[in-house]
């Protein structure tokens, strides 16, 4: 009996996926990269995106005491040179998934 429950339990957690992100999330870091070394200024919708995403978790999600929420103290270029650090090292990544980590990193700093 056992087995068939962890058996059921695993099969709904590998169909259950999170939801497709949409919008300048669902970029590449390659692109990122690109729009960067181009200084076209097209970064800055997906720089918005990545802004819009951090504030959204600080109001539905963070927790902590700092009145800046995950952002601390960091502003734009921060997070502007963080992102080129991480989508150079991992130009098959999207900016969510690096949101993501960076959402980790700030979280640890701002506490």
């Amino acid at each position: 009996m056992r087995t068939c429950i962890l058996v059921l339990v695993l099969l709904i957690a590998s169909i259950a996926e999170a939801a497709p992100i949409k919008g300048a999330g669902a970029s590449s870091c390659g692109e990122w990269v690109e729009e960067r070394k181009q200084d076209n200024k097209g970064f800055l919708i997906t720089l918005s995106w990545i802004q819009g995403f951090i504030s959204a978790y600080n109001d539905y999600v963070y927790s902590g005491k700092n009145p800046n929420g995950v952002f601390g103290s960091a502003d734009s270029k921060a997070i502007l040179v963080w992102m080129d650090n991480y989508c150079q090292q991992n130009p098959l990544s999207n900016s969510y998934q690096g949101v993501r980590l960076l959402i980790r990193e700030l979280e640890l700093r701002a506490n």
